[in-house]
């Protein structure tokens, strides 16, 4: 019965992963459809000029480009001008080379619709890898919230939600920033790890003095560890960070004022807005004072070089409200009912839904 259920997960898992491409193929056969329908509108009642008919292609490209970000490919805003300029490139040349084989191969039986569905349709992996790799790239990633304060069931966790976040975001919370916080667990780091050694483990510490937590656990088995900006030694806690070849990361907490953010945000590629009140408590609601702090973040002038990230009272109806390249959600997928369904709706859920 376990290999039973084994089996059924990762062969459900092996679809949800292939669901981009799924998707993509299907986006690509409509548009191309929606393309030789405008081709046969326009040599039937405008012009049977090539350089006409090719503006059809140019509508079957914004076609499937408009598709895949509203129904595949969740790109935050700012991202949007750079993901269609390289769509269209990658489209437009991969037309070209497509339109020189045609010429080059004898396909004298086939009509030009059915000739262009053909060769079209075998490059549509090819062009799904140049997509992903730069049109797509910043598709929005969505963490699931784990406490590392030792009453969370890894195993209980592992198998509600499974591989199907982007990442593990591991909150390590003490009394210096949450007087009810139990002692941290560290070892849970490897645990977790271990659950998910293929996933990007994210390590927030929530602490004044996060030099005395960092030890062997949370060096060895985080890819990113975030710390406040208001911590002590803070020069100190980065250097360590990075002489493990870890990625630091700075947290700026909603209830904060930063009058100096630029300043504040230099040299750090990633950002993490706290987006709770109170440190280290789970099922807070979203502040809304958070939307103004995102909202100058996204506004610096080095935007493009940062990474940022959204963590606390993320809700399907509240992600829709900002921008920002991954959200972290806890109790939000961990509480429900049928967690897999939300953290796939959280990472599908499209930013200009109203």
């Amino acid at each position: 019965m376990i290999f039973k259920n084994d089996f059924i997960r990762n062969v459900n898992f092996f679809f949800y992963k292939k669901k981009h491409l799924i998707i993509y193929i299907v986006i690509g056969f409509l548009s191309l459809v929606f393309e030789l329908f405008l081709r046969k509108l326009i040599s039937e009642y405008i012009s049977s000029n090539e350089l006409f008919l090719h503006t059809s292609l140019l509508c079957g490209i914004l076609f499937a480009f408009y598709f895949n970000i509203k129904f595949n490919f969740n790109v935050p805003k700012i991202y949007l001008k750079k993901s269609l300029f390289y769509f269209f490139t990658i489209s437009t040349f991969s037309y070209l080379f497509q339109y020189y084989l045609k010429n080059r191969i004898d396909l004298s039986n086939y009509s030009f619709e059915e000739a262009r569905i053909l060769i079209s349709g075998s490059f549509f992996l090819i062009a799904y890898f140049f997509h992903t790799k730069f049109s797509f790239k910043e598709n929005r990633k969505v963490g699931v919230a784990i406490y590392a304060n030792g009453y969370e069931d890894i195993n209980k966790i592992y198998n509600s939600i499974g591989p199907y976040p982007d990442f593990i975001h591991v909150d390590i919370v003490d009394k210096t920033m949450n007087d009810k916080a139990l002692d941290p667990n560290l070892s849970k780091l490897e645990v977790v790890k271990a659950y998910w050694p293929n996933h990007s483990i994210e390590t927030h510490i929530m602490s004044k003095n996060p030099i005395v937590l960092l030890k062997d656990n949370i060096l060895n088995f985080s890819d990113i560890i975030y710390v406040h900006h208001e911590i002590n030694n803070k020069n100190d806690v980065i250097k360590k960070i990075k002489d493990k070849n870890k990625i630091p990361g700075l947290v700026l907490h909603s209830i904060n004022e930063y009058e100096d953010l630029e300043s504040i945000m230099s040299g750090f590629e990633q950002i993490l807005v706290l987006s709770i009140k109170k440190p280290g408590l789970s099922g807070q609601k979203f502040n809304e004072k958070s939307l103004n702090l995102i909202n100058r973040i996204n506004s610096v002038k080095y935007r493009n070089k940062i990474t940022l990230c959204v963590d606390g009272g993320v809700k399907s109806n509240i992600i829709n409200k900002f921008i920002s390249e991954k959200v972290v959600s806890g109790s939000e997928v961990l509480n429900n009912n049928r967690p897999v369904r939300k953290i796939m709706m959280l990472q599908t859920v499209s930013r200009y839904e109203k």
